[in-house]
C-alpha cells in the first residue's frame, strides 16, 4: 500500500475539520495516533515526530487547553502537509504495516465484504438492526430535501452528520469495517460540500441507504451471513469526492505545542464541565441509562479479568462499553467523555491484541476508570463531576501506561476513586446532590437537582410484552365494569364503599390511559418514506414532484402504523404515476412545472385522518364509468349521471379496475387499491376518496385512534344495546315538537341552533323490528362525521364507560355499519358502530339502495 494514500485521507480530514467538530477531532486523533504506531514500526522518525506534533494539536483543542484553536487548526494542517509531501515518492509500506492501517486510513483496502464478529451479542445486534432501519428513514428524508433545496436548514444537515457519525460509531463496535468507512468517507462528503459552499446531492446519501437496506436486511435473516459489496457504493463517493482544500504553510515560529499538560495542571481544582445543549432530555437520558448498563457489565468482567487476565472474551467485554459509550458521547458532543474514553480504550486494545499483559496494576487503573467514567455520566444528571485536575491526571496516567507498558509509579500510589461515586448516583436528586458537591458549591444545588428530575430514562421493552399489557388492562377495565354495575355491588350505600370503588375506578382509567400511550407512535417514521418513493418514482415516471409533509408528530396506534405502509405505498405510486402530470402537460395546462403531493395527518371525530393529496389532472369520471359499465359493475338501465360522483371514484377499489391506457412497472394493471381498501377495512378504518378534473385528487383513511380500546356511550334501542364513540358525540338531547321539521326532499330533519341537520334512526338503519317510534319519546344525539353533521335516533343512554374493542370473529358476516364487539359490565355484548359506515348505509337506504339487513342484528347481542 502506497505510502502517500495514507496521510492524503488524513490530509482530507484536517482540511475539512472544525474547532467545534468534537467527533471529528476525535477521529483524525485515532487515525494520527494509528499513523505514529505504524511510522515506529516502519522507522519513519520524521513522520512520526510530525504526526505527534498534530495529535498533540488535536488534543489541544478537544480539552481545550489552547487559546487560539483556529491557530492550532493551522498548525495541524501545516504538520499534516508536511507529512504529505515526504511521503510522495516514498517506498510502498511494509504489509505488517499496511496491515495495521487498514481500516483507519486506507478505505480502497476495506475486504469487499465483512460479517457481525463472533463474539457481538445477537440480542445487541437485533437493538442495532432496529435502530438502524428508524435512522434510514430519516436520512431519505433528509437526502430528499437536500436535493430538492440544495442548500437546506443547517440542523437538517448537522442532524444527517451527526446520524452518519452514530452509524459509524455502532458498527465499529461491530467489528462491521465496510459500514464504518462508507459512513466516515460520506461524512468527510459533507463536510467538504458545506466548507466549500457546494450543492448537496442525495445521490450519495441515498447509495448508502439502500446499502444498508440491504445489509439490515441480510443480517436480519442471518446473522452471521457477510454483508453486501460495497465497492460500487465506496467508488461513488470517491468519484464525488472533491480535490481538498490546500493546506496552509507549515507554522515555522518554533513554538513546541505538542508538550504533555504540565503537572501543575493536575491540581485544577475546578469541576470538569460539558459544552452539550442539556435541553436534548431525551437523548441525555438514554445515553445515562445506556452508558450505566455498559459500566455495570465493564466492572463485572474486569472482576472476572482478576481470576483469568488473558481471557479474550471478558477483555473485549470491557473494551466494548469504553467504545460504545466513547460513540454516542461523541454524538452528543459530550468532549471530556469522548476524550477519557478513548485513552482508556486505547489501552484495552492494546491489551485484546497481545501488546499489553493485564497485571494487578493495570486491572486496578481500569477499574478506577470505570468509576471516573460513571462520575462523568453522574454529573450529567446533576452529581458531582471530579475536578479537572484528577481528569487531566487519569488520561495522563493511561497514555503512559499504554507508552511505557506499565502502570506510573505515582499513579499506583493514588487514592483511588471513592467507589462512594456510584452509590451517590443512585440516591435520590437532593441526597445526591448534597453528598457528592463540596461544601462551596452549595449555592448551585438546586440548579443541579432540577437538572437531574428533568433527564427522563428510558428502557426498552419487547413489544409482545407491551401488547400482553394492553390486552390484561383491557381485561383488567372488563371485570372493573362488572365488579361496578352488579346489583349486589350497587346496592351497597355505605359511603366508604362507594368512595373506595370511585378510586379504583379512577386508577384503572389511568392505567388504562398510561397503557396505551404506550402503544402510540408518531407516524413520522412511516411519512419519511414516503419521500423517497415520490422522488424514485417521480424520477422515473420524467416528472418532477414536491413532497410535502404536514402533521408529521400525530401518534397513531403502533399496530396501525405497522399496517398503513402498504397502503400508503400503492396511494403516493398512484398519485405519482397517474395523478400528476408531466411538466409539459401541467405547462399546456397552465400549471407550474413542478406537480405538489401532501401528505397529512389529523385528527377528526376521534379518528386520525391520512390524506394524500396532488394538484394533479384528478380522476376521469366518464371513463372510470365507461369501465365499470364495460366490466358489468353498473346495471345497463341505470343513467350515469344519476351515480354520485363517491359511489363512481370508489369503483377504482374494485379488484382488477384500472383506466389506464398503457402498463407500466410503475402500476397500471389494477392490482392494488383493493388491497388498500381491504387493508383499511381490516384495521376498521374507510377509504375516501375526493377529485376535481384539472385540479387534483385526495384519498383519505380514517382510522381509529387505538385498537384495544375506546371511550363509549352505550345506547339503547329496544332490548339491544350499542356503542357510540364519544369523540364523535357533539350532544344529546330529547327533541320537542318545535325542533323537528319534515321535508318531501331530505326528510326528517332537527333544528339545531338555527341549522336544520338530517336525522337518522338508528333502529331503521339496522333494520331492528323493535324501539320506540315517535322521535319525541327517544333522543338524539348530535354526530360529527367527515361529511358533515347529523342526528342519530336511539332511545335512551344508558351510561358513558371505556370499552374494550373486540373482533366479531370469522364466523360473523361483516355488518355495514358496525366495527366491533364490546363486552358491558353486565356480561352482555354491545356493538360498537362505525359512524362513517351508519351514515353511508343512511344514505344508501334513502337511495332506495339498501342491502336488506333485517334480522341481521335480532337476537344477536342478547
Amino acid at each position: 500500500m502506497p505510502l502517500s494514500s495514507v496521510f492524503d485521507a488524513i490530509a482530507e480530514m484536517a482540511a475539512s475539520i472544525d474547532a467545534n467538530d468534537l467527533p471529528g477531532l476525535v477521529d483524525l486523533q485515532e487515525r494520527l495516533e494509528t499513523a505514529i504506531d505504524a511510522a515506529d514500526q516502519a522507522g519513519l522518525v520524521r513522520m512520526a515526530a510530525e504526526c505527534r506534533d498534530a495529535a498533540a494539536e488535536v488534543s489541544s483543542i478537544i480539552f481545550r487547553e489552547t487559546a487560539d484553536a483556529a491557530a492550532a487548526i493551522d498548525r495541524i494542517r501545516g504538520s499534516v502537509a508536511s507529512i504529505c509531501e515526504a511521503a510522495r515518492g516514498d517506498r510502498d509500506l511494509p504489509p505488517e504495516v499496511a496491515d495495521r492501517l487498514i481500516g483507519t486510513a486506507s478505505p480502497e483496502a476495506e475486504p469487499s465484504t465483512d460479517r457481525v464478529a463472533e463474539d457481538v451479542d445477537l440480542e445487541l445486534l437485533e437493538s442495532w438492526i432496529s435502530s438502524t432501519a428508524d435512522h434510514l428513514g430519516t436520512l431519505e428524508a433528509i437526502a430528499v430535501e437536500l436535493e430538492s433545496s440544495g442548500r437546506p436548514d443547517p440542523e437538517r444537515v448537522a442532524e444527517a452528520r451527526r446520524i452518519i457519525h452514530t452509524l459509524k460509531g455502532e458498527a465499529g463496535f461491530l467489528s462491521l469495517p465496510s459500514v464504518r468507512t462508507l459512513c466516515h468517507d460520506l461524512e468527510s462528503l459533507i463536510d467538504r460540500r458545506e466548507a466549500d459552499g457546494h450543492v448537496h446531492r442525495a445521490d450519495e446519501l441515498l447509495a448508502l441507504v439502500d446499502w444498508l437496506k440491504r445489509v439490515i436486511e441480510t443480517l436480519a435473516v442471518d446473522p452471521r451471513a457477510a454483508l453486501p459489496d460495497h465497492a460500487v457504493v465506496l467508488s461513488s463517493m470517491h468519484a464525488a469526492s472533491s480535490s481538498p482544500a490546500d493546506a496552509p504553510a507549515p507554522d515555522t515560529d518554533g513554538d513546541d505545542d505538542g508538550d504533555e499538560p504540565a503537572s501543575e495542571c493536575f491540581s485544577d481544582p475546578s469541576p470538569v464541565t460539558f459544552s452539550t445543549d442539556m435541553g436534548m432530555d431525551e437523548n441525555l437520558g438514554d445515553f445515562i441509562g445506556e452508558a450505566r448498563e455498559h459500566l455495570a457489565a465493564a466492572e463485572e468482567s474486569l472482576l472476572a479479568l482478576e481470576q483469568a487476565p488473558t481471557d479474550n472474551e471478558l477483555i473485549n467485554t470491557v473494551f466494548r462499553a469504553f467504545h460504545t459509550v466513547k460513540g454516542v458521547a461523541g454524538f452528543m458532543n459530550l468532549g471530556p467523555i469522548v476524550a477519557f474514553a478513548h485513552e482508556a480504550e486505547t489501552l484495552l486494545d492494546h491489551a485484546r491484541n497481545g501488546k499489553l499483559h493485564l497485571d494487578p496494576a493495570k486491572l486496578e487503573l481500569i477499574l478506577r476508570s470505570c468509576d471516573h467514567l460513571g462520575q462523568l455520566v453522574g454529573a450529567l444528571e446533576g452529581g458531582s463531576p471530579p475536578t479537572l485536575g484528577r481528569h487531566h491526571q487519569l488520561i495522563d496516567t493511561l497514555v503512559r501506561t499504554v507508552r511505557d507498558g506499565a502502570v506510573p509509579a505515582t499513579a499506583k500510589a493514588a487514592a483511588p476513586i471513592a467507589p462512594a461515586a456510584a452509590v451517590i448516583a443512585d440516591l435520590d436528586p437532593p441526597a445526591a446532590a448534597l453528598a457528592a458537591a463540596p461544601a462551596a458549591d452549595t449555592a448551585a444545588e438546586p440548579a443541579a437537582a432540577a437538572r437531574r428530575t428533568r433527564v427522563e430514562q428510558t428502557v426498552k421493552v419487547n413489544s409482545s410484552r407491551l401488547d400482553g399489557l394492553v390486552t390484561m388492562v383491557g381485561e383488567l377495565v372488563i371485570a372493573q365494569q362488572m365488579v361496578v354495575q352488579d346489583p349486589a355491588v350497587a346496592a351497597i350505600l355505605d359511603p366508604r364503599t362507594q368512595r373506595s370503588l370511585s378510586q379504583v375506578s379512577k386508577i384503572i382509567r389511568d392505567l388504562q390511559g398510561v397503557s396505551m400511550s404506550l402503544s402510540m407512535v408518531p407516524v413520522r417514521a412511516t411519512f419519511q418514506k414516503m419521500a423517497r418513493l415520490v422522488r424514485d418514482v417521480s424520477a422515473k415516471a420524467g416528472k418532477k414532484v414536491v413532497f410535502q409533509m404536514e402533521g408529521e408528530d400525530t401518534e397513531l396506534d403502533r399496530n396501525v402504523v405497522e399496517e398503513i405502509g402498504d397502503p400508503l405505498v400503492h396511494m403516493v405510486r398512484n398519485a405519482c404515476d397517474h395523478g400528476i402530470e408531466t411538466p409539459a402537460e401541467r405547462r399546456a395546462a397552465g400549471k407550474s412545472e413542478h406537480g405538489t403531493l401532501t401528505l397529512r395527518a389529523y385528527h377528526q371525530g376521534g379518528s386520525i385522518i391520512i390524506e394524500i393529496r396532488d394538484d394533479g389532472r384528478g380522476l376521469n369520471r366518464d371513463r372510470i364509468l365507461a369501465k365499470a359499465l364495460e366490466r358489468g359493475l353498473i346495471a345497463g338501465d341505470r343513467r350515469l349521471e344519476d351515480i354520485p360522483d363517491h359511489e363512481a371514484y370508489n369503483m377504482i377499489f374494485v379488484p382488477g379496475f384500472s383506466t389506464a391506457e398503457k402498463i407500466t412497472d410503475i402500476s397500471g394493471r389494477g392490482v392494488g387499491m383493493d388491497v388498500v381498501r381491504r387493508n383499511i377495512e381490516a384495521l376498521r378504518g374507510t377509504a375516501e376518496i375526493e377529485s376535481k378534473p384539472g385540479v387534483g385528487s385526495a384519498f383519505r383513511m380514517k382510522l381509529p385512534l387505538t385498537m384495544a380500546i375506546i371511550d363509549g356511550m352505550v345506547v339503547r334501542v329496544g332490548t339491544e344495546r350499542f356503542v357510540v364513540p364519544t369523540l364523535a358525540i357533539e350532544q344529546s338531547f330529547r327533541p320537542q315538537a318545535s325542533d323537528l321539521v319534515t321535508t318531501m326532499q331530505a326528510g326528517e330533519m332537527a333544528r339545531i341552533r338555527g341549522d336544520l341537520l338530517p336525522i337518522h334512526r338508528l333502529r331503521r338503519i339496522l333494520a331492528l323490528d323493535q324501539g320506540v317510534g315517535s322521535l319525541g319519546d327517544g333522543l338524539l344525539l348530535v354526530i360529527e362525521s367527515a361529511d358533515g353533521r347529523f342526528c342519530l335516533a336511539v332511545d335512551e343512554i344508558l351510561g358513558q364507560q371505556q370499552v374494550v374493542i373486540k373482533s366479531l370473529g370469522t364466523g360473523v358476516r361483516p355488518i355495514r355499519g358496525v366495527s366491533g364487539g364490546a363486552i358491558l359490565g353486565d356480561g352482555r355484548v354491545a356493538l360498537i358502530l362505525d359512524i362513517a359506515g351508519i351514515l353511508e348505509q343512511a344514505h344508501r337506504d334513502a337511495a332506495g339502495e339498501g342491502e336488506g339487513v333485517g334480522g341481521r342484528l335480532t337476537g344477536t347481542t342478547t
